[in-house]
């Protein structure tokens, strides 16, 4: 809307903004002759919108009132890819002897061009001057959404399927993975935005021309010269991938057409990050100088730690009754969690809460439940 309408705001006789001018609290009447308060308030008009849609903020830069978050401007990297995973997989599957089979499977996956935000507009210098932007000091900062961000994901299962006697059926599966990537949310901005190449920077005696160093606010400068991408320093594992998981069911055909069936399944805990606690040193750690935090402890990692592990067992019973050759019915008897396990859904992410172990579970899952049913075929 900005070339479109915005820039034909101006008072009667002027001509229109020109195109891509960034128009300030400071610059508006020089460039339209009007007021800020009458350029917001005719701005507002121009898209359709009551008088006081439009505001200048405390940037110094418009903004609307119902739109949380619209000061900051919003760019799209002119480089835009699309995401894309590149992967394969292979696979043997080996047979030991009449109805029993063993298979291994490997997988690999490169998810690329994940897209996200970052302060594109955010100088290397900012980590040892404090708050800065460019092309110029006031326009504020830049986020721009593109294709900053990547995973990589790699997995080998293994499993076992077996039938005996044609009544006992039994399936296992072991799966170990290991995923990592650097994104944290497609509306969240980095730990470190900065990406390019490092320019020399000096804070005092220290400079990065021959090596790095860390500043006096403790944010980590890097040597010059070499290329560097801020998003890295929240690489880590991946928040849903799982290290291993093992699984397995059974099933048992008995007379008079009862049926027994399980799964059991055991896995690693969930990742997770340690929070920064309120007020301290670390919880204030900005590393590109940008004056955000965006709740990642950069020093321990991102999802550094493990939760407790977590296992599970299913059993069900069910009786069938066939009354014609098109009409049955099947009464089913299901427990969950048979072993009233608690299987943590939520741990504690701070440390020195009294009474709150580190890492411990915070919440749980449901413990031992059942139910009835049945199953009425026509």
């Amino acid at each position: 809307i900005g070339v479109d309408r915005l820039n034909r705001v101006v008072a009667a006789g002027r001509q229109p903004i020109p195109a891509n001018t960034v128009v300030t609290v400071s610059n508006v009447q020089a460039l339209t002759g009007l007021t800020p308060q009458q350029y917001a308030e005719q701005a507002s008009i121009a898209i359709g919108q009551p008088a006081g849609y439009f505001t200048f903020g405390s940037q110094g830069l418009l903004q609307n009132q119902i739109i949380p978050g619209s000061q900051v401007p919003i760019g799209i990297d002119e480089n835009f890819k699309t995401p894309n995973t590149l992967g394969f997989s292979v696979g043997v599957q080996r047979e030991l002897f009449k109805d029993t089979v063993v298979t291994a499977d490997y997988y690999h996956r490169e998810m690329r061009n994940l897209l996200g935000i970052r302060t594109t507009n955010l100088p290397f210098r900012a980590r040892v001057v404090g708050r800065v932007f460019e092309p110029a000091v006031g326009i504020g900062p830049v986020n721009t959404f593109g294709p900053w961000f990547e995973g990589k994901y790699d997995a080998l299962v293994v499993g076992f399927n077996s039938r005996f006697a044609k009544r006992v059926t039994i399936g296992s599966s072991y799966t170990y993975a290991n995923a990592t990537d650097n994104a944290i949310g497609i509306n969240t901005l980095p730990s470190d935005s900065f990406v390019g190449t490092v320019p020399v920077v000096t804070q005092g005696a220290n400079s990065n021309a021959n090596g790095s160093f860390t500043t006096t606010q403790g944010r980590f400068v890097a040597q010059a010269g070499q290329f560097y991408n801020g998003p890295d320093l929240d690489k880590g594992p991946s928040a849903l991938a799982l290290d291993h998981v093992f699984q397995i069911n059974g099933l048992v055909d008995l007379p008079w057409q009862f049926q027994v069936s399980t799964i059991f399944r055991a896995q690693s805990g969930f990742r997770f990050t340690r929070a920064n606690p309120p007020g301290s040193t670390v919880a204030q750690t900005d590393p590109d100088g940008d004056s955000t935090v965006n709740g990642v402890n950069v020093a321990s990692g991102r999802n550094a730690f493990t939760a407790p592990p977590l296992s599970n067992l299913d059993l069900r019973f069910s009786k069938r009754f066939s009354f014609s050759e098109r009409v049955k019915l099947q009464l089913l008897f299901q427990f969950f969690n048979v072993l009233n396990r608690k299987n943590p859904a939520a741990v504690q992410t701070q440390i020195g809460i009294i009474g709150q172990e580190f890492g411990k579970a915070s919440q749980v899952l449901p413990g031992r439940e059942g139910q009835f049913g049945f199953r009425f075929e026509f």
